[in-house]
C-alpha cells in the first residue's frame, strides 16, 4: 500500500529523484516545465514537500557549495524508491480540474456579451499558449534523445500527446463557442429565444449517459 502520509506531490518528488539528485530549485524548475499543468498544487508545495520526505527517511540531504551560497541537494533512498513502487501499484483518484475560465462562462449571464467574448478569447489564447509549450516539449525531447529523462522517453511521448490534445481541445471549444454567442445580442435572452439550439447541443451531450441512444 502506498504511504497514507504522502500526497501526489511527494511522489511526483520521488518520481523525479529516481533519476538522479536534485536540488530544491531544480525540483521547482521541472514543475515549471509542464508537471504544473498536471498537478497545480505541486508548484505551491515544491520546496516543502522535500523536507517532508526527508523527516520520513525516503530521501538524504547534502549540502553543496554553488559560488558564495549553500544548496541542499536531495537523493532517494531505498525506502523512497520502494513507497514510489507501492504507490504505483494503487488505483489513481479521478482526474480534477481547476479551470476559473470555464466557471466565468458558468456565470456569463451576470455580465456582458463583450465579458463573455473576452474570456472564451483568453481561454482559448491561453490554451494555444500552453500547447505550444508541450510542443516545444516535444521537439526538446525528440532532439535531444529523450532529453533529461531519457528512460521515460515513451512515457513522456503519452504525456505529451495528451497535454497536446487536452489544450486543442480547449482552442477548438473556445473558437466553437466563439461562433455560437456570435449572435446573442446579451448573455440572458438566448436562454429561451435560443431554447431549440440549447436543446440541440445538449443531445450531443447526453448520448454519453448511460442508457441513452442517439435521437
Amino acid at each position: 500500500m502506498a504511504r497514507d502520509d504522502l500526497n501526489t506531490t511527494s511522489y511526483v518528488i520521488l518520481g523525479l529523484l529516481v533519476s538522479r539528485d536534485w536540488s530544491a530549485y531544480e525540483i521547482a524548475e521541472h514543475f515549471a516545465k509542464g508537471i504544473g499543468e498536471l498537478w497545480p498544487r505541486a508548484d505551491r508545495q515544491s520546496y516543502n514537500a522535500p523536507k517532508k520526505l526527508l523527516d520520513l527517511g525516503l530521501v538524504t540531504s547534502t549540502n553543496q557549495a554553488v559560488g558564495a551560497r549553500n544548496r541542499t541537494v536531495y537523493s532517494i533512498t531505498t525506502e523512497g524508491r520502494d513507497a514510489l513502487v507501492s504507490w504505483l501499484s494503487t488505483g489513481s483518484r479521478p482526474s480534477a480540474l481547476e479551470f476559473e475560465g470555464m466557471i466565468r462562462v458558468l456565470v456569463a449571464e451576470q455580465g456582458s456579451i463583450d465579458d463573455l467574448r473576452n474570456n472564451l478569447l483568453t481561454m482559448r489564447d491561453q490554451a494555444a499558449s500552453s500547447r505550444s509549450l508541450f510542443g516545444i516539449h516535444a521537439n526538446t525531447i525528440r532532439e535531444t534523445d529523450g532529453g533529461t529523462f531519457p528512460e521515460r522517453e515513451h512515457l513522456m511521448a503519452l504525456a505529451n500527446n495528451f497535454m497536446i490534445g487536452h489544450f486543442t481541445h480547449i482552442v477548438e471549444w473556445a473558437e466553437w463557442a466563439l461562433t455560437e454567442i456570435e449572435e446573442w445580442p446579451d448573455t440572458v435572452a438566448p436562454a429561451t429565444s435560443s431554447h431549440e439550439r440549447n436543446r440541440e447541443i445538449l443531445a450531443k451531450s447526453a448520448v454519453y449517459a448511460p442508457g441513452t441512444s442517439t435521437p
